[in-house]
């Protein structure tokens, strides 16, 4: 078993932060899509398990609106 702390997730070829915010006693968080440096996606959790899980919704819905827009497109 491993007792090592990375500072990043990754999900679905997208990399996250991993930052603590000692005043509000919570994790918090951001990723980016390479290929749209603009586009921030922000997620947050009280827990590594709840941050992991809001990191991992928070991409399904970022990838989600692209497939929305394309609906609307057409």
């Amino acid at each position: 078993m491993s007792n090592a702390i990375t500072n990043i997730l990754e999900y679905k070829g997208f990399k996250g932060s991993i930052e603590v915010d000692t005043t509000e006693d919570i994790l918090f968080g951001h990723a980016s899509n390479p290929s749209r440096p603009n586009d921030l996606i922000s997620y947050e959790g009280e827990t590594i398990k709840e941050l992991r899980e809001d990191f991992q919704n928070a991409i399904d819905d970022y990838l989600a609106s692209f497939k929305d827009e394309s609906v609307k497109e057409n």
